[in-house]
């Protein structure tokens, strides 16, 4: 067993076994965050390790008695791909799975279950180019026809992208491979490939977008308080959704007008610890018109509890999907066709810093990214750069005119020197 930390907070467990068999030796591994989840995932594979040696050496004592032996993980009857799901991979999932991981898969794997129906698992190879077919003229799925009360939902169909297709494929191929290696289903592992489009068509390029000032404006004009509040700390703090709803109290340090984004407790998230995507803490400084929002939003709260009122991200705008407050009110004020989103206003904060000429470091700093990254979105917004740049061009000088030749002058010259050249010739008297 090892325990390997591959980054700050974040952990590799492997365990590994021999086979009683004679066979390859066995390979548990996992990526998890947190020394205790680490730790707790190590207590996992043990058993689950001694589980499947014993089974093993059942499995060789069987052999040499000439016995046959039907074990749970080796099923006969679920050859289907829905009677699979059913009894074998969903049960399974839900046991070793997080949570929030079996709620993004669900949608996929609903569509998967739709379409192949009970197909059996070694004909699901032959079929991809269809699938991928049907699901790009198909266009997105949505999971619900009706909202709470019982209405239907009016809503437009829309093209899946070639994401949204190998995202599908690739929880597919996860499902297989489950069958082949630890319920041992199939014979051999089905190779699906993944779409390859890498370039995109010409003119998809777009943009960063970000709020421009009538739009901030018109934003303002359509929400309501509390939404304001949110619009107004994510635009002048320039924090990542995630990091926005996970923000404490305590995170607020009014002395040294900085806000500090680290790891808080969660009980949301897995391992009840919400970490942040770099995994690393950074300090964000306080702009004086952000000061009266925070003062209020902090005003008789304990340190504990979070800065904005959510339950991870609700009713504002889920975590996961979309949805909420904020989009309803793009909705309303006539936004929610201009590709802004929640995320927009950590690119409107770039954004205005970049525009106000601050250095692009100073601006991966806040963001918590690299320059590079930075450079890669924003360059194009910091004024002035592009017009030096073109200062080093120079315009095509004329070329230039040899002296002209006289050539008056030349035969003079030559017409001289032969008679002077000459040999004088002495007349006889």
């Amino acid at each position: 067993m090892s325990i390997q930390e591959v980054s700050p907070g974040r952990f590799v467990v492997q365990k590994f076994a021999a086979d009683p068999l004679g066979g390859a030796p066995r390979r548990w591994c996992k990526r998890v965050q947190g020394r205790a989840a680490a730790e707790q995932q190590e207590k996992t594979f043990e058993a689950e390790a001694s589980e499947w040696t014993a089974r093993q050496r059942l499995i060789g004592q069987a052999r040499a008695k000439g016995v046959a032996l039907a074990l749970p993980s080796m099923p006969t009857s679920a050859n289907g791909f829905a009677d699979f799901l059913e009894e074998i991979y969903l049960p399974r999932a839900r046991k070793k799975l997080d949570p929030q991981t079996i709620r993004a898969r669900a949608p996929s794997i609903m569509v998967l279950a739709q379409d192949l129906g009970n197909t059996p698992l070694h004909q699901i190879e032959n079929q991809i180019d269809e699938l991928v077919a049907r699901w790009r003229a198909e266009g997105c799925r949505y999971s619900a026809a009706i909202d709470r009360l019982g209405r239907p939902l009016n809503r437009k169909p829309r093209p899946i992208s070639d994401a949204g297709i190998n995202e599908r494929l690739k929880i597919l191929r996860a499902i297989l491979g489950h069958a082949h290696m630890q319920a041992k289903v199939l014979a051999t592992r089905p190779r699906i490939q993944l779409l390859k489009n890498k370039r995109a068509n010409p003119g998809a390029a777009e943009p960063t977008r970000y709020f421009a000032p009538e739009e901030r404006v018109r934003f303002h004009r359509y929400a309501r308080t509390d939404v304001r509040d949110v619009f107004e700390v994510g635009r002048m703090l320039g924090t990542r959704p995630g990091e926005l709803f996970h923000l404490r109290v305590g995170s607020v340090d009014f002395k040294q007008k900085k806000i500090w984004v680290q790891a808080t407790p969660c009980p949301l998230c897995p391992g009840n610890t919400w970490t942040p995507k770099t995994g690393c803490f950074r300090g964000i400084d306080i702009c004086p018109d952000l000061m009266p929002i925070l003062r209020r939003l902090t005003k008789g709260k304990s340190d504990d509890a979070l800065l904005i009122e959510n339950t991870h991200g609700a009713p504002y705008s889920r975590l996961v999907g979309s949805g909420g407050q904020f989009t309803k009110t793009l909705r309303r004020a006539g936004l929610d066709r201009k590709g802004l989103s929640m995320y927009s206003l950590r690119h409107t904060f770039a954004a205005d810093l970049i525009t106000a000429g601050r250095p692009i470091r100073e601006v991966a700093a806040l963001l918590g990214n690299t320059p590079r990254t930075c450079e890669l979105h924003y360059a194009h917004l910091m004024p002035g750069k592009t017009a030096e740049a073109v200062k080093a061009l120079k315009a095509i000088e004329p070329w230039p005119t040899a002296k002209p030749v006289v050539i008056a002058d030349n035969a003079k010259h030559a017409k001289n020197s032969a008679a002077t050249k000459a040999p004088k010739t002495i007349k006889a008297a």
